[in-house]
């Protein structure tokens, strides 16, 4: 687990007598201020995107700074629609994740969002607890620099260059978080450090949902939330997704799609108030309730989940809408979870004391020594029930490019090695920007205003769209004509752009997703050019691709088969070449190409046994055209392109004959076989001469 220290540690125990000393002791740790430093010439850089954790998207803006998002765009389209999308806008959680030998850190900011000075509720957390500082001083919000196993820094989050000197005398390789603001939302960039700078290592990930209280309104400063504190604790990536000013309900879990994909080790539920002051019915509140855990439930099967009923608050006894107390809302969720194998009930409840010096603003939100308990409870729910070392290999959690973002992913090791040092070849590409453009175009016409058409094709409408314009790209291509070659290859791109965009909005994929994923097989499935392997010929070649093919994705399933690639969709003159192939590469294969004439023979013999009209004479016609089509493999030529031709040539000759018999002034379906055949054989030998 990550070493914090304890004063900062999730799931640090208190001591109830000693509770005014520990607040000091939380705020001492929490005020190292960020000390200025002159800028080095020995900085080494990066682009931020590939150290953001606690993301799902991420919005590249138009002065190159990233915009984090804690939301895919299908959750933010379905909060809109509640009315709730502003508030999930701030950073919570999110996190600058880094592993460096040097002692500084820096980046550019720009607030996006600032912090209502004018809002009730923060003016009640400055009168509580107005000794800590004013905001702008990174004291209510602001960054958060945590050395791992050493100390915490804090600087305001302000317009401009964030710098960090933190204590590494030695020089030592450290982990460093810089945790971005819990209720502002920010955009940042260009990540410097004056030592090495490497993305931390990849790791499983907290997901945690709830409302103000989670967000971590108001802890003090973001690496003091109780969120943060147990993913440190439990050495998890840390997704939050709680919402300022939540209301619980089963439809704002709708397009998780990509976080089902790729699911989080862990789920936080924690049931928040909200329900209890705007709910006047305590049976609409279970429902809910029910529906909310139920969803989740079904959304992630086998993910622990752990729901953590209200906090105290100090205004328990005011009369509310359902007409009961705290203790009732806990006393419902322990009774929802015993009908999830996978749920653990935590008593929030009765977690802190119930003393209004645990509430940032006296009433209901936590300060950090209330975050501290309450990440300790959550923190012993969940050892208690994992086996060890059995959040080993999980994934990190997705992060996917925004439409308006490029670029957006962590560095997918081996991918973003080689396309690096592919970037130091002379002539090497550089950025494609029509490439965005057309993502943005397209997720422009699937908008509610958007064409109607568009926005009303699925996967499956569209299926045959993108077949037929491949089959346009290899007529152009046969036609030798680039200009319309480039015009249908656009098409094509249309069509994969468009099935992206479906895929986004459905919340199951990307167009990041598709780029992203060729160019892991890619480089993959080329170790020969990027790897230590060597190859001189195509055969070679394509016996690398198999072996790479057939080690892929082998752990709990069952090995590929030769044949399971080829897609049955393809015309089966095709398929009939690729099953050919595959199985003449695993030995299956005639010696000669006298040899695959004997079978075609024998083929047609079997032929012409069967019964004319019957079902066995159609299966026999076909084993002995699969014979002609490994004649021609033997001979080295394309059946399927070789058809093409002689479908094209019968074309173009009885075109002529046609215009022959117009000439005559007869039409062609008049004349006789004889005259048709006279016609046929005048047309071939003129293209001869020809």
């Amino acid at each position: 687990m990550t070493n914090v220290p304890q004063s900062r540690a999730a799931g640090a125990r208190i001591d109830h007598a000693s509770l005014s000393a520990k607040v000091d002791e939380v705020v001492g740790t929490l005020n190292h201020p960020a000390v200025p430093r002159r800028r080095t010439s020995a900085e080494t850089t990066a682009p931020i995107e590939g150290f953001i954790r606690g993301a799902v998207s991420l919005v590249r803006c138009p002065d190159g700074l990233i915009v984090p998002r804690r939301f895919s765009t299908a959750q933010l389209k379905t909060l809109d629609k509640l009315g709730r999308s502003h508030r999930a806008e701030a950073t919570a959680g999110v996190c600058i994740d880094l592993v460096t030998n040097g002692n500084q850190v820096s980046f550019d900011c720009r607030v996006v969002r600032d912090l209502d000075r004018d809002h009730p509720l923060l003016r009640a957390v400055m009168r509580g607890v107005g000794n800590i500082g004013d905001p702008a001083d990174g004291m209510v919000d602001g960054i958060d620099l945590v050395v791992v196993g050493g100390n915490a820094y804090t600087a305001p989050a302000v317009t401009g260059r964030v710098d960090f000197v933190f204590d590494n005398p030695t020089h030592a390789t450290v982990e460093v978080r810089a945790y971005l603001p819990y209720i502002m939302s920010v955009a940042v960039g260009n990540l410097a450090t004056n030592g090495s700078l490497e993305p931390a290592p990849a790791r499983g990930y907290l997901l945690v949902l709830g409302d103000s209280i989670s967000q971590g309104f108001v802890a003090g400063s973001p690496s003091l939330t109780y969120p943060v504190r147990v993913a440190q604790t439990l050495d998890l990536d840390l997704l939050n997704q709680a919402i300022a000013g939540y209301v619980f309900d089963a439809a704002t879990l709708k397009g998780m799609g990509r976080l089902r994909k790729y699911p989080p080790t862990a789920i936080i539920v924690a049931y928040g108030t909200n329900d209890w002051d705007h709910k006047d019915s305590a049976k609409h509140i279970s429902k809910d309730a029910d529906a909310y855990l139920d969803f989740l439930a079904r959304a992630f099967p086998e993910v622990p989940t752990y729901v953590l009923s209200p906090l105290w608050r100090a205004d328990e006894d005011e009369p509310r809408p359902c007409g009961h107390d705290l203790a009732w809302m806990g006393e419902m969720l322990s009774d929802l979870c015993r009908h999830h194998p996978l749920m653990t009930f935590v008593d929030g409840y009765h977690s802190i004391p119930r003393n209004p010096v645990m509430l940032s603003d006296r009433v209901l939100h936590p300060g950090p020594v209330a975050a501290a308990i309450v990440a300790g409870e959550l923190v012993s729910a969940i050892d208690g029930k994992r086996a060890p070392s059995s959040w080993e290999g999980q994934r990190s959690a997705p992060v996917v490019t925004d439409r308006q973002g490029t670029d957006a992913e962590r560095p997918a090791g081996p991918v973003a090695a080689v396309d690096a040092q592919i970037k130091t070849r002379p002539g090497a590409p550089g950025r494609q920007d029509e490439f965005d453009t057309l993502v943005r175009i397209m997720w422009r016409l699937r908008q509610e205003d958007g064409c109607p058409w568009d926005k009303v094709q699925t996967h499956d409408s569209i299926a045959k769209d993108l077949v037929e314009e491949a089959y346009e790209v290899a007529d152009a291509i046969d036609q030798h004509d680039g200009v319309h070659l480039t015009e249908e290859l656009g098409d094509v791109l249309e069509q994969v752009a468009l099935h992206a965009q479906i895929g986004a909005d459905e919340g199951s994929f990307d167009m990041h997703d598709v780029v992203r994923g060729i160019n892991e097989k890619l480089v993959r499935r080329h170790p020969h050019v990027f790897g230590d392997l060597t190859a001189s010929d195509t055969n070679e070649v394509l016996d690398i691709w198999d072996d790479v093919k057939r080690d892929e994705g082998k752990e709990g399933k069952r090995p590929e088969g030769l044949l399971d690639s080829v897609p049955t969709s393809l015309p089966a003159l095709m398929q009939c070449e690729k099953i050919s192939k595959r199985a003449a590469r695993a030995g299956f294969e005639w010696e000669s190409v006298n040899e695959v004439w004997k079978q075609v023979a024998s083929e047609r013999k079997e032929y012409e046994q069967e019964a004319p009209g019957s079902k066995e004479r159609e299966l026999e016609f076909g084993d002995m055209l699969f014979a002609i089509v490994n004649v021609a493999r033997h001979e080295g030529i394309d059946a399927e392109q070789a058809l093409v031709e002689s479908n094209r040539k019968f074309r173009r000759r009885w075109a002529r004959v046609e215009a022959l018999a117009h000439e005559q002034g007869r039409d062609v379906r008049d004349l006789s076989t004889v005259e048709q055949n006279e016609l046929w054989e005048r047309a071939k030998a003129e293209e001869k001469r020809a």
